[in-house]
């Protein structure tokens, strides 16, 4: 009787095509290819090691940064800090004399400011005082023609009035304005007016030209009623007289 064969028998005889692999592709690297496709479990873990090491290097290289920065800045900071350059008229004294000076000084210790940080507020300060003081050419030039007369003749008549503490302050005050001078010569004014003698026009005898007699007509207490001075008008007029004989 023939052997029977079974039907699994005949398709394992029959044979089998080979199932094609799937390719690796290029970005994939191979340690992540397994059985023909991506590992993406050891993937996602080698990524996350990755992360974790570049986020670790970043802050040391930044820690190190930080760390060179202030060693430099350091480095700069002075034991004691110098004056800048001042410009002209203005002193050390001047500077010194500020009771912000001590404190500009402590602040940029406690704060290790550099030399040039210090400067720069000494700067500020000094730029802030020299806006302070007065133009003294500026307001030369408002007196008119005969400033330095009439700055001369107020000058006299207050070291001649008043004791040497007041005369100071005077001429810190009145003294450096246009305004302070044409104040104190209607002072002046007012003290002749009311009878107080006054030799602030006395001048050693010399020889008037008529180019003096002129310039003189030219002062304020000539011309202008509001600074009239009866004793400059006679004396001018009289010295016109003489020249005119």
């Amino acid at each position: 009787m023939a052997e029977e064969i079974t039907e699994q028998e005949i398709i394992d005889e029959v044979p089998q095509e080979e199932v094609p692999q799937a390719e690796r592709p290029e970005h994939i690297p191979e340690k992540f290819w397994k059985d023909g496709k991506v590992d993406a479990d050891e993937m996602a873990k080698s990524y996350t090691q990755l992360e974790s090491y570049s986020t670790g290097k970043e802050e040391s290289i930044k820690e190190k940064l930080i760390e060179e920065l202030a060693n430099e800045h350091a480095e700069n900071i002075p034991e004691t800090y110098e004056l800048p350059a001042l410009p002209d008229g203005i002193t050390e004294e001047d500077v010194q004399a500020n009771p912000m000076f001590s404190w500009w000084n402590d602040t940029c210790k406690e704060n290790g400011l550099t030399q040039e940080e210090y400067d720069d507020g000494i700067n500020a300060y000094v730029e802030m005082l020299q806006g302070q003081r007065p133009d003294i050419e500026g307001e030369m030039e408002k007196l008119g023609e005969n400033a330095n007369a009439r700055v001369d003749a107020v000058d006299a008549w207050a070291q001649k009035n008043f004791p040497p503490d007041q005369y100071d302050v005077i001429q810190m005050s009145l003294g450096t304005s246009a305004a302070g001078i044409e104040a104190l010569e209607s002072i002046m004014e007012m003290n002749r007016s009311s009878g107080v003698r006054s030799n602030e026009y006395e001048q050693p005898e010399k020889q008037l030209t008529m180019a003096d007699a002129r310039a003189m007509m030219t002062d304020k207490r000539y011309y202008d009623p509001r600074f009239r001075d009866e004793a400059y008008v006679k004396k001018v007029d009289a010295a016109f007289r003489m020249l005119t004989k």
